[in-house]
């Protein structure tokens, strides 16, 4: 299949499915209603918090967190896309931010903000006002501008990811990778010399780098270049390159201790890792609740290695909802379309939650609960 339709669907599951919230422009929202809550919760595990469908309310929203917050998880993610933050340079946008991070507050949740500057094989998506954009100065700039706004407004955000599995994007262009690592640096300089108690790094695909043999010795060895920041994030999916479930919970364990192996000289942080119980991608709800179980335990076993691990995602959405209508169509049959691997993303991504949208608990659910370490 094609590289590029792969890296834009990757785009779609990393910042357009995973806990977007939409509220109408002419909701009005009093967030300082809000009172904190004290929850004892362990803050290196997160889970995506996200609904089965777009809220009609704060209410609806505050829902979920309710039940989020019973998990004992400590820490979500929180998915920022400049287009809507800032659809006007210098005019921010900060209404649904302010009310997901004062429910972050309330609900007692660390907050780890992915802010898409690189997702997959695309920069951006970023403001039709910015144009086309390349990485280099003006990109470096505007990037230390805005998320310089985002980190002075919030401090309950302590990890930044401001690049999406750059191994995607990387692998097809290998040679711009100093040029990145450049770019990278100056505003990890500048943001941490602002804000130095917070984390910032680059995330990558945990199954792509081994499907691909991006791994140091590996046949096409890429990681070793991509090594920067404070930590490194990983997501993870048990998949083949179509979209498939191919491993068992078993060999699953086996690939998270081999990103320890991979990046020995930095810390890990898990930034989505999902199973899907979709039987149209080989997946069921005991293979879901035994990886939970099992890489809680992987996680206890390597706490001092990871910085968190985030279970993704807290809800099943319903069928179709799960990848961007705005991707073309590619006709064509078998791997010359695209409708192919759509279809997979979609069903695993909509069936990756540990409660169906019928709001029945999944057993995975209960692992969680149970085997959060304390």
């Amino acid at each position: 299949m094609n590289s590029k339709i792969i890296g834009i669907i990757i785009l779609v599951v990393a910042i357009g499915g995973a806990s977007a919230y939409f509220l109408t422009k002419s909701d009005s929202v009093d967030t300082n209603s809000f009172s904190n809550q004290s929850i004892s919760q362990n803050e290196k595990i997160s889970i995506v918090i996200n609904t089965i469908n777009p809220p009609k309310s704060v209410d609806d929203l505050e829902e979920v967190y309710k039940v989020a917050s019973t998990s004992g998880a400590g820490r979500t993610n929180l998915y920022v896309h400049w287009n809507q933050l800032e659809p006007e340079k210098g005019n921010f946008d900060w209404r649904v931010t302010d009310i997901m991070m004062k429910l972050n507050e309330k609900y007692n949740f660390k907050t780890t903000l992915f802010f898409s500057v690189i997702n997959a094989d695309r920069l951006g998506p970023f403001p039709s006002w910015m144009g086309n954009q390349a990485l280099g100065e003006t990109l470096e700039d505007e990037t230390i501008r805005i998320l310089d706004s985002i980190l002075s407004r919030y401090e309950n955000i302590d990890y930044v990811i401001f690049a999406g599995d750059v191994d995607y994007h990387f692998q097809r262009a290998s040679g711009s990778i100093p040029i990145y690592v450049e770019f990278f640096d100056d505003v990890y300089s500048e943001i941490k010399s602002k804000h130095p108690d917070v984390k910032i790094g680059n995330s990558m695909s945990l199954e792509n780098i081994l499907n691909k043999g991006m791994e140091p010795g590996g046949s096409f060895e890429l990681t070793p270049k991509l090594e920067m920041g404070d930590f490194i994030a990983l997501s993870y999916k048990p998949t083949d390159a179509v979209g498939d479930i191919n491993r068992t919970p078993e060999e699953a364990i086996d690939d998270l201790k081999q990103s320890i192996e991979i990046f020995p000289s930095y810390p890990i942080a898990f930034f989505e890792v999902s199973w899907s119980t979709s039987d149209f991608v080989n997946g069921n709800i005991d293979d879901q609740a035994e990886f939970v179980k099992s890489s809680l335990n992987f996680f206890e076993e390597n706490e001092s290695k990871i910085e968190f691990f985030t279970i993704s995602r807290l809800y099943d959405k319903p069928k179709g909802s799960c990848v961007s209508q705005d991707i073309q169509s590619i006709d064509g049959s078998g791997f010359t379309s695209n409708s192919f691997r759509l279809e997979r993303v979609d069903e695993y991504v909509c069936n990756s939650g540990l409660i169906d949208t019928n709001q029945n608990e999944k057993p995975s659910w209960t692992q969680l609960k149970t085997n959060i370490p304390k």
